[in-house]
């Protein structure tokens, strides 16, 4: 025996069908912007460090310093991760071109600052760039 739908039922689970299709759904989490460390480094060496070093390529040291540009840093010899560390713990008195001697601000960072900055510095190494072993003592770059 064959049983008839009724047209009502059929209407109204249509009808509910079609609410639920065109329900809005929920709206999707906000996009959030993952910083890496050197991207954070970039802003905490534009105001630490961009007075004397050249931190970016497109754009030179706000005053004429002696002091290397992070281009030149990143791919010198032996100037890897751990030997940066060791140089920015350390205090360093550095001369710039008509200025008395200042104390290099790395020791006023934070350790995940200092952290940020190194691998914004290495983030300008290049593949071709020397290894070679890290100077001992620590030596400015002079």
């Amino acid at each position: 025996m064959v049983r008839a739908i009724p047209w009502r039922a059929l209407g109204a689970a249509t009808l509910l069908a079609g609410c639920v299709a065109a329900a809005p759904s929920p709206p999707a989490p906000p996009a959030v912007a993952i910083e890496t460390g050197a991207e954070r480094g970039a802003m905490v060496a534009l105001g630490a460090c961009a007075r004397c070093h050249q931190v970016r390529p497109d754009r030179p040291s706000a005053q004429e310093a002696a002091a290397p540009s992070f281009m030149e840093i990143a791919n010198l010899a032996g100037r890897n991760r751990d030997y940066l560390r060791r140089f920015a713990t350390q205090r360093h008195l550095v001369r710039s071109v008509g200025q008395t001697p200042t104390v290099m601000p790395t020791l006023a960072l934070t350790p995940e600052d200092r952290e940020d900055v190194i691998a914004f510095i290495l983030s300008y190494r290049r593949p071709d760039a020397p290894e070679g072993e890290a100077p001992e003592p620590i030596e400015a770059f002079e």
